[in-house]
């Protein structure tokens, strides 16, 4: 595999990995910490093993957060402004809340919606694999090169791609506040934290962003999966 699609790859994860660089994550390394040993995952996301990875890197593509609002994103951009409203219309108040965010959110996230959220942080996990020792480079190439053929079919552009990311940690802030009537206010605070307001200039300002090198609209290849995931059905 050539260095340039390798860098697109890794790019995938680029959201993920502005908001770790101050803790030694860089952009184009495989294992995306250089200079850090293995990483203790049991806290953060129960995982202990190399199945445990690969289990949650499939549930979270197939079933992670974004797909509690993929079917309303999809709605919004096939249908007229009255069809959604008389969908809304007909919604208990607390999905009309949701509702109202994928609303002021489609627009600038297409029609993938949040799926970069968990598409990026995918990718952060499959080169935490790598540098875990529980994935060997190709292994965790190959899980990343599925990871690009769905941010590929969702969105067209690296800023459309970001934007479906900070919408989706928007969304994720958001999940601990239950009551409908600060749910909303939860989406405004959290969509304004400065994280996600340096993120944005770490990708789009700084000269070091992969986002100046790494070309969206670049042909990807395809990757034959390892004889060693031989038990892997994911496509």
């Amino acid at each position: 595999m050539d260095q340039e699609y390798q860098h697109w790859l890794f790019t995938l994860s680029a959201p993920t990995t502005a908001l770790n660089l101050d803790y030694g994550a860089a952009y184009f390394a495989p294992n995306l910490f250089p200079e850090s040993s293995p990483m203790d995952l049991k806290d953060s996301w129960d995982i202990e093993s190399r199945q445990d990875l690969i289990n949650t890197v499939i549930r979270m593509i197939e079933q992670g957060h974004a797909d509690e609002l993929s079917y309303p994103y999809y709605l919004w951009h096939q249908i007229p402004p009255d069809g959604w409203k008389s969908f809304v219309s007909a919604q208990e108040e607390p999905k009309q809340v949701l509702l109202g965010f994928v609303a002021e959110t489609a627009g600038i996230c297409g029609f993938g919606g949040i799926q970069a959220w968990d598409l990026s942080r995918m990718g952060y996990l499959c080169r935490i694999g790598l540098l875990n020792g529980w994935l060997t480079e190709r292994e965790s190439l190959w899980f990343q090169s599925r990871i690009a053929n769905r941010a590929r079919h969702y969105y067209d552009s690296w800023q459309q791609y970001t934007n479906g990311f900070l919408t989706g940690r928007t969304f994720w802030l958001s999940l601990s506040e239950e009551r409908t009537e600060f749910k909303r206010y939860a989406f405004t605070n959290k969509g304004n934290l400065d994280a996600n307001v340096s993120l944005v200039h770490r990708l789009f300002a700084s000269p070091d962003s992969p986002y100046l090198t790494v070309q969206w609209d670049r042909e990807l290849a395809e990757m034959d999966k390892p004889e060693s995931l031989g038990e892997v059905d994911w496509s």
